[in-house]
């Protein structure tokens, strides 16, 4: 009887056993987590568009005069060091057989063409003789004969500005994206610019927007522009550039960087090497250059006054 009443509770104690609860965690501490970016310091931010515009300078300076103007072609220290590199990295040789130095020649996408074919008062001439020269030819393929900064051409200098511009703006504390926020707008404005400067200067049609940065802005901005200080002193700058040869002058939009070069020629001292242009009516040209007031003039000859140096530009002085 004892055994039963024994057995009994215990199975009683059993069924009213709750199984063991699982030791507890200690709570983590919460971790606020943040996605803002990094900040930009007040400093960087006012720095960052003159710091832009100092190296757009640079970079335009530099392919002006070293890629478009062919310079790299001659006989200079960093020719020099480009053949000692190509010859490290693919054997090509320094010197040619007969003892000359084996120059590595690039082509200037056809501005040297340009110069070739500019008056001095900035109008291109397109008379018959010229027409049929190599050189006019080599333009006749591009509306704007190779004064227009196409889509692509605005692509190729963005990537030409990257080496420079990514690790200034990184020291200043940008990140990429930051960086392409100024760099991209800057490149836009540097060809808005370009355009409604360069090929109405040579009186060229504007560039439409299929082409590449419109020359024409809205509210007839491009027209108020071009009567004020800036545009005045970026056109004189310019027409100084081809007066003289394409050997000065290099900044056309950014300018700034001739100034630290020494290749800076003020107005005063070019004007007076400009050469008389034939007149209406001694030949026929691409159109009427776009000027602002009160630049420089050249003398004019009219039909019968006009020779065959008359005729040719002052980039053709020299040169079969």
């Amino acid at each position: 009887m004892l055994l039963a009443v024994s057995l009994l509770a215990t199975s009683s104690c059993a069924l009213n056993v709750r199984p063991a609860q699982p030791l507890a965690r200690p709570a983590r501490p919460l971790v606020q987590r943040t996605t803002d970016p990094a900040m930009v310091s007040t400093f960087a931010k006012i720095a960052a568009i003159p710091t832009l515009y100092g190296l757009m300078s640079v970079n335009e300076y530099a392919t002006h005069r070293w890629y478009q103007h062919e310079e790299f072609n001659r006989d200079h220290g960093f020719q020099r060091l480009c053949q000692r590199i190509a010859f490290w990295v693919s054997r090509r040789p320094i010197f040619k057989e007969d003892g000359r130095r084996n120059l590595i020649k690039i082509f200037g996408g056809g501005h040297v063409e340009h110069h070739a074919e500019t008056y001095d008062d900035m109008s291109l001439k397109k008379d018959p003789k010229w027409r049929r020269s190599p050189a006019a030819k080599s333009l006749d393929s591009d509306e704007f004969r190779g004064t227009a900064f196409t889509w692509h051409t605005t692509g190729l200098m963005t990537i030409q500005m990257l080496p420079t511009t990514l690790p200034v703006f990184l020291l200043l504390g940008f990140n990429l994206l930051q960086t392409m926020a100024v760099l991209l707008p800057g490149m836009l404005v540097h060809a808005l610019v370009w355009n409604m400067l360069h090929p109405p200067m040579h009186g060229l049609p504007k560039v439409p927007t299929a082409i590449g940065a419109p020359s024409a802005w809205p509210f007839a901005l491009d027209d108020q522009l071009r009567d004020s200080a800036y545009f005045k002193y970026i056109y004189e700058n310019h027409q100084g550039h081809h007066v003289l040869g394409g050997q000065c002058n290099y900044n056309v939009c950014c300018p700034g960087f001739d100034h630290v070069m020494g290749t800076y020629v003020a107005p005063e001292t070019w004007q007076k090497r400009m050469r008389a242009v034939p007149g209406p009516d001694a030949t026929e040209r691409w159109g009427v250059p776009v000027e602002p007031k009160g630049v420089p003039q050249a003398p004019i000859r009219g039909a019968g006054e006009t020779t065959e140096l008359d005729l040719t530009p002052t980039a053709l002085l020299g040169k079969d």
